[in-house]
């Protein structure tokens, strides 16, 4: 059997592991069935709404190989056609349904609903989550109206400070593409505990170091 992942990746050994204990099985009886329950251990995107903005962020997401969650209440556009590679397609409340949502340390959340109509709310349903990352797509205005209602709503400066909104790095362009490359590449920068900016030499360093062979 071959693995589908490469030494280092985390799902590299848990693969290991279940293809030698099918082997061992296959030796043992031939005709023995084997169930197998898989277990998820990389990292999921859940994505609130499936417009544009979604789509793209669920293109790029795709890529990088997130396992993606994509909930609406528009039929119209939550359709297998559009989100062929999600995980999960959820069509109905989107507030009822994000907060079913299992969401764990590798879980990261992108509110991007029709209009924003269910940010807000989506927003208040899983800000207390364990989510390693939370993004809203918002202006000023309605970055500074969701701060305040949860500030009265009790919510600790520590949990809104987590909150990305507006969504997305710097990086410039207004097409849904644009935000979309700008929010996946936040996400990036938070699961890698970097600050996204330029890669630069910022100094060099005299002392020998050891490396290993980089090609």
């Amino acid at each position: 059997m071959v693995s589908n992942y490469y030494p280092g990746d985390k799902n590299y050994d848990l693969e290991l592991n279940i293809m030698s204990f099918l082997e061992e099985k296959q030796e043992e009886d031939s005709t023995s069935e084997v169930l197998i329950k898989p277990v998820c251990t990389g990292d999921r995107l859940i994505i609130a709404g499936s417009g544009n903005v979604a789509l793209n962020i669920y293109k790029i997401a795709a890529i990088l190989g997130y396992s993606i969650t994509v909930i609406d209440h528009r039929a119209e556009t939550l359709t297998r056609e559009r989100f062929p590679e999600a995980s999960e397609l959820l069509l109905g409340d989107i507030v009822e349904l994000m907060r079913a949502c299992d969401i764990s340390e590798t879980t990261s959340i992108v509110l991007v609903t029709y209009n924003h109509e269910f940010d807000e709310p989506a927003l208040q349903t899983i800000i207390k989550s364990p989510a390693r990352y939370i993004g809203v797509l918002g202006n000023k205005r309605k970055v500074t109206a969701y701060f305040s209602r949860l500030k009265t709503l009790g919510i600790s400066e520590e949990l809104i400070n987590r909150v990305h909104i507006p969504i997305g790095l710097d990086l410039g362009g207004e097409l849904a593409a644009d935000i979309a490359l700008a929010a996946v590449a936040e996400i990036q920068a938070v699961k890698y505990g970097r600050p996204g900016g330029f890669v630069t030499i910022k100094h060099i360093n005299k002392e020998f170091v050891e490396h290993d062979d980089l090609f």
